[in-house]
């Protein structure tokens, strides 16, 4: 037997002269090389999570800031009725 007749098809590194480009398109073709470093399910939960923390984030940073205007608020609305009273003229 030759050495071509032995190579398995895995092996062999030129393609096949009998599929297309758009068969090799639309099929799974493994790689061969070198392992996963990650699994799919481990990067899609560490996805969700990171997207999570930083709409926490996000939604106490806005809380804040939504709390220091609502104290201004008031401050002001205390500065302009005090004002207002010491205008108006005692009867």
């Amino acid at each position: 037997m030759s050495q071509a007749e032995s190579a398995s098809p895995e092996t062999s590194a030129a393609p096949s002269s009998s599929t297309s480009p758009d068969d090799r398109a639309t099929s799974f073709q493994a790689v061969k090389g070198e392992p996963e470093h990650y699994s799919g399910e481990t990067l899609l939960v560490s996805a969700y999570a990171v997207l999570w923390v930083i709409i926490l984030v996000w939604v106490a940073l806005v809380w804040r800031k939504q709390a220091a205007l609502t104290t201004r608020l008031d401050d002001l609305e205390r500065v302009i009725d005090d004002a207002a009273k010491k205008r108006r003229p005692a009867p």
